[in-house]
């Protein structure tokens, strides 16, 4: 970009939330990065992160735009939906085997998947402040927590989830199962379904 106006056009258009990569990408200068931090329009929020000045500050949405191939899972994605009242102390997040979380912030608790199950149940929703971000559907997090009931998890918080689920039929029976049998968890989501069915 030439001018500070066209960046600050730029900037107002955005979500309020900018990477160091984006910038690249734009075209914008260190100089022109610069200038608006000192004009008070952005702060550097992280390293590589810069934060309108107007935005809330939302974790999630920063930590998804980092790292886009995390997917929201377990009890952030319950919070995520509106489906417990409790906000995680830590965040789970799902990833592909492989992937290298060692610079992410210690209260990112990780679980990791096979690469072609990671988008499995992929929704998108909003954050508290309004950002969209990546999460699991309802059936996958059912998945998830049946199959994967040791991995520290709040067991009263996931009970209570799938109870209210089935009771309250939020969640599509076929894509459940369907689900469960490329997770491999099918025969423990049936048993938990007979209780409920």
């Amino acid at each position: 970009m030439k001018n500070i106006s066209e960046v600050k056009s730029y900037i107002s258009q955005s979500s309020g939330i900018i990477t160091s990569k984006e910038f690249k990408t734009n075209n914008i200068e260190k100089y022109y990065i610069n200038k608006l931090i000192s004009e008070g329009i952005i702060e550097r929020y992280k390293k590589g992160i810069y934060i309108r000045t107007d935005v809330f500050e939302d974790e999630f949405y920063i930590l998804q735009k980092k790292n886009p191939s995390i997917i929201f899972s377990y009890n952030t994605a319950m919070y995520l939906l509106n489906k417990t009242e409790r906000t995680p102390i830590n965040i789970d997040i799902t990833v592909y085997s492989g992937f290298n979380g060692h610079r992410l912030p210690k209260n990112i608790k990780i679980h990791y998947v096979k690469k072609e199950d990671l988008k499995l149940g992929c929704i998108k929703v909003k954050t508290p402040f309004g950002f969209e971000v990546v999460t699991y559907n309802n059936e996958r997090i059912i998945c998830d927590l049946i199959k994967n009931k040791n991995h520290g998890t709040d067991k009263e918080q996931a009970n209570k989830f799938i109870r209210e689920m089935f009771l309250e039929k939020q969640i599509d029976i076929l894509k459940l199962i369907e689900y469960s049998k490329l997770l491999n968890c099918e025969k423990k989501v049936r048993t938990i379904m007979e209780v409920f069915i």
